[in-house]
């Protein structure tokens, strides 16, 4: 059985001898190191504030400082911890290794942790347990020092709304029932506003291709959307193949896969067009997840508009961005 652990891949095109396009996917799973103690300090009274956002390729970006190292953490809503890059916290093991899956198969080590401090922006965390593994190969891809991924759980107690065209991640502080705990000056106006299944801290959402009802994972850590190889036809031939290319693990294995164009995804009422996705398998992060799963929804999709998600009353509501 694979022990829990995020791992991310890269895909590049066959004809090439280097990476090119390069898309990283997560998995989490209910075994995950979870959050041992946090407290959360922010400074700002109003409950809200706004965290600068930064973008490697369309792996997006948070400042932070662990222990006194500063970085950068992915944002990542496809895993539910907090996962540091074993290169620069190697010395704070407190267990042993635990072999690790993703979505090339079985592919690394993962072990835990113990974070004295971390801070981003006005977020100070401290005493944390996370993953820890090896993510040289993100940072040499992308040429960023790379610490981490920072998961959806740390955030549970707000809504969190994400804007990549104004490069800004606002934080509003919740109540028990899910409700900011400061009235806003201006309410947001959705486009669209559904229900999520959130397991894990995780968020799962429908949507429809070409009548078919399928069950996305949100995965602010994925560079491209993904669809399942095991889809239907009728859903499968809604995209157009720009090529094949190589999903590249951290570990041996590799696997072909296929890129093009969502020409159309069904979102409560709403069409979204042209957006770039991959297509492979998925029995493995299904597995891993908990959940059977049709696909992801990474950058290609969160750059359509501004998402608000709010865990604990389980919706998002999404604002279209208006001709970018």
């Amino acid at each position: 059985m694979l022990a829990a652990g995020i791992i991310k891949a890269w895909a590049y095109d066959a004809r090439d001898e280097y990476p090119g396009d390069i898309v990283y996917l997560a998995y989490s799973s209910s075994r995950l190191a979870t959050v041992a103690t946090v407290n959360i300090h922010a400074t700002i009274e109003s409950g809200s504030f706004t965290i600068p956002l930064k973008r490697a390729g369309n792996l997006i970006l948070l400042e932070a400082d662990v222990d006194g190292m500063p970085g950068n953490l992915i944002l990542d809503t496809g895993s539910k911890a907090l996962v540091l890059n074993s290169i620069y916290f190697r010395d704070e093991r407190i267990t042993g290794t635990m072999l690790a899956g993703g979505i090339t198969g079985t592919t690394s080590d993962v072990s835990n942790s113990r974070i004295r401090n971390l801070q981003v922006s006005e977020l100070s965390f401290r005493n944390l347990v996370a993953n820890l593994t090896d993510l040289g190969h993100i940072e040499n891809a992308r040429g960023v020092r790379v610490l981490g991924f920072f998961g959806l759980n740390m955030l549970s107690g707000f809504e969190v709304v994400i804007d990549l065209y104004n490069s800004v991640l606002e934080l509003h502080r919740l109540n028990s029932r899910g409700h900011p705990v400061t009235e806003r000056r201006h309410a947001p106006a959705f486009d669209l506003e559904i229900p999520i299944k959130v397991e894990s801290d995780i968020v799962f959402m429908e949507g429809e291709i070409s009548g078919r009802r399928l069950l996305f994972c949100l995965d602010t850590g994925a560079e491209s959307n993904v669809l399942g190889s095991h889809l239907p036809n009728r859903v499968l031939e809604t995209v157009s193949v720009f090529r094949r290319a190589i999903l590249r693990g951290v570990g041996s294995q590799n696997v072909e896969v296929l890129y093009g164009q969502v020409n159309e995804l069904n979102i409560g009422n709403t069409v979204i067009t042209d957006m770039g996705a991959i297509i492979t398998n998925l029995h493995t992060m299904s597995k891993t997840f908990g959940v059977p799963i049709d696909g992801m929804l990474g950058s290609d999709f969160l750059e359509k508009g501004v998402f608000h998600i709010n865990l604990r009353r389980k919706r998002i509501g999404i604002t279209l961005y208006k001709d970018v």
